[in-house]
């Protein structure tokens, strides 16, 4: 009897430690669902298609999923520069890697080893480290282009693979050497098209600025008809705005 008593409040106490840990898990799993339907309907809003295939396309089609790609490209020629670029020098760790380690390293320094200093070389294969980003940036809009060109709806669906196809683009590039493709191949076709994108930038912000002075002036009129006065607030916003982006210029 005294060692059944004795056994007793141990199997208790094993019962409470088995419920807490199920009630635990239990929790964990909830969160954990939570957590992934939110992740999967946000990526789904994000990179999903913006209309349904049966709407025929508009100017506007996948320029939301079009601007987060620019960022994450944005995001990788950073990363390529300041983080990748350095950890591949020579006598790098990551040159110690059989096979694969050394032909990185001879890839990312391709051409960067004839300047005298190690800063020099290292700002060169970072550069080169953007132009990896930018060209598997180029590489992708322009299929993307000739895909809207065929198939005008194509722009608007698919993102979710157009996405991985990009990141594909990206990963092939590391394995690239940096010559001739990169430098100077593709930094003197970069040079050009930067120019030319700024040529054309200046004139979708003029056309901009007009477009927006008279869409609020348009709202102050009518703002001003149905009330003596209610119209200053959108010209007093035209003027805010407009010194805001000198300002900021």
């Amino acid at each position: 009897t005294n060692k059944t008593n004795h056994h007793r409040p141990s199997n208790q106490y094993n019962e409470t430690e088995s419920k807490m840990g199920a009630l635990i898990s239990a929790i964990a799993t909830g969160l954990s669902f939570c957590f992934c339907t939110a992740s999967m309907s946000l990526c789904s809003s994000c990179l999903g298609n913006d209309k349904p295939s049966s709407e025929p396309p508009s100017a506007t089609s996948g320029r939301k999923r079009s601007v987060l790609l620019l960022g994450i490209a944005l995001a990788l020629a950073l990363a390529f520069q300041y983080g990748v670029a350095p950890r591949l020098q020579p006598g790098s760790l990551v040159q110690g890697v059989p096979n694969i380690g050394r032909y990185l390293v001879e890839a990312w320094t391709d051409g960067c080893l004839e300047y005298e200093t190690e800063e020099l070389q290292i700002r060169c294969s970072g550069n080169n480290g953007v132009y990896r980003a930018a060209g598997a940036t180029f590489l992708f809009f322009i299929i993307a282009a000739m895909a809207a060109a065929c198939k005008p709806s194509a722009n608007r669906v698919a993102w979710p693979a157009k996405y991985v196809l990009f990141l594909f683009f990206t990963a092939g590039t590391v394995f690239i050497p940096n010559e001739p493709l990169f430098s100077p191949i593709f930094m003197q076709l970069a040079r050009v098209g930067g120019a030319v994108f700024i040529f054309f930038q200046q004139i979708i912000l003029i056309d901009l600025a007009y477009n927006l002075n008279e869409s609020w002036v348009d709202k102050a009129d009518k703002a001003e008809q149905e009330q003596d006065g209610a119209g200053k607030k959108w010209l007093c916003a035209i003027l805010a705005f407009f010194a805001l982006l000198f300002l900021g210029s």
